[in-house]
């Protein structure tokens, strides 16, 4: 593992002196400090219980330490472990990993040496409570470290940091947002290099959208004349893009819901399925979005009720430059607008080969990205990554 950043060996530093909570921003390495910790008390002549770890982490805490070296190794307590057996394990010293479960029974049938032993990363729950006050009733001088990331948690009930604390036995607080000093500090001195890269659409893409807008406009107008005493500046197409159109359209017709018709329901609802067509036109390939357009038009359920939308001129170019995206129509004649009719389309079926239109997402991964991404994987977690490159 890399070593300590100049603000990750301040935090530590403070940690040694007194024990404490620590409550980091995520991205900014508990993990890391919960490893040197651990790295640090590999050791036969201490005892570190380590409580409310997954087994993938504990994995991979003790492959990295494998990996620096460290010959006392951690060792997991579990229940295929006799209780005579673990009496054995826990005089040895060093870091072990135990589920608060065992915990509870080896203290309460004294099979822990508890003079010896230290905590590390608690959470609040009945059982890591009540092990941390046994712990603290046998042994006044082992210290307990508490370590986590998930800041918004705290924010949920009332004192919920001090009732934390007083479970943890732990009488400091260690707060370390991205806007602390050495954090802020040290970030300024490495700062990201941010590539911006604008995509630009297919014609078949653009096609699509326009059709798209061209519905969402009719339903639009559809929605104002069955209720004329919608705000009309808000009932726009601008708006009907925008997030908040959702959340417009609920605080007008919300309160009026049961009075109103099918036909304004229907088009409520089209507005919001046509939004997430308009969404995932950008956001998916060309064949799931296909796909998800032709389920629309199969469901009976969807097209019995339907507004509307579904037989204008528009829907139709959406749906043919949808397909034109996947596959191939030789000799298809287009009327003038730019539309095939679904005679010439039915017709043209037997003729049709599979030519899918380039994503242009998976067009701008190169080398140079899968081989970050790949370093990174490996320094890190040491997890093989196999990167595939898109070229236009």
């Amino acid at each position: 593992m890399a070593p300590l950043l100049e603000y990750e060996r301040q935090l530590v530093l403070e940690l040694l002196d007194a024990d404490g909570l620590v409550v980091c921003a995520r991205g900014l390495g508990a993990d890391r400090l919960l490893y040197h910790f651990l790295r640090l008390h590999c050791h036969p002549a201490c005892l570190v219980l380590v409580l409310n770890t997954q087994p993938a982490e504990e994995e991979y805490f003790i492959n990295q330490l494998k990996i620096e070296g460290v010959e006392h190794l951690p060792r997991r307590v579990t229940n295929e472990i006799t209780s005579n057996s673990r009496y054995e394990v826990y005089t040895q010293g060093g870091v072990i990993f135990a589920t608060s479960r065992i915990l509870v029974v080896d203290f309460l049938t004294d099979r822990i040496p508890s003079d010896l032993i230290t905590a590390h990363r608690i959470i609040e729950s009945c059982q890591e409570a009540f092990i941390l006050r046994l712990f603290r009733q046998k042994n006044k001088r082992g210290f307990i470290k508490a370590f986590t990331d998930n800041a918004v948690a705290f924010d949920t009930g009332f004192c919920h940091v001090e009732r934390v604390m007083r479970n943890l036995f732990v009488g400091k607080l260690y707060l370390w947002p991205r806007f602390h000093v050495a954090v802020n500090s040290f970030l300024e001195q490495h700062k990201p290099e941010v590539v911006e890269i604008h995509v630009s659409m297919t014609p078949a893409m653009l096609a699509i959208q326009t059709a798209i807008l061209d519905i969402l406009n009719a339903c639009l107008k559809e929605l104002k004349c069955h209720n004329p005493s919608l705000e009309v500046e808000d009932l726009s197409l601008e708006n009907a893009i925008g997030k908040p159109f959702d959340k417009t359209i609920r605080h007008y017709l919300d309160p009026l819901w049961h009075q109103l018709g099918a036909k304004t329901k229907s088009l409520v609802q089209d507005l919001k399925i046509l939004r997430t067509l308009l969404q995932y036109l950008s956001q998916y390939d060309c064949i799931t979005f296909l796909n998800l357009l032709e389920s629309l038009r199969a469901t009976e359920k969807a097209f019995g009720q339907n507004s509307g939308w579904l037989f204008l001129d528009s829907s139709t170019s959406m749906f043919v430059n949808a397909r034109a995206r996947v596959y191939h129509l030789p000799d298809a004649k287009m009327n003038k607008k730019g539309k095939m009719s679904e005679k010439m389309e039915i017709k043209e079926e037997q003729g049709i080969s599979v030519t899918v239109d380039n994503n242009t997402e998976y067009s701008l991964i190169h080398d140079r990205a899968c081989n970050l991404l790949s370093g990174h994987c490996e320094s890190s977690i040491n997890i093989g990554l196999e990167c595939v490159s898109f070229r236009p």
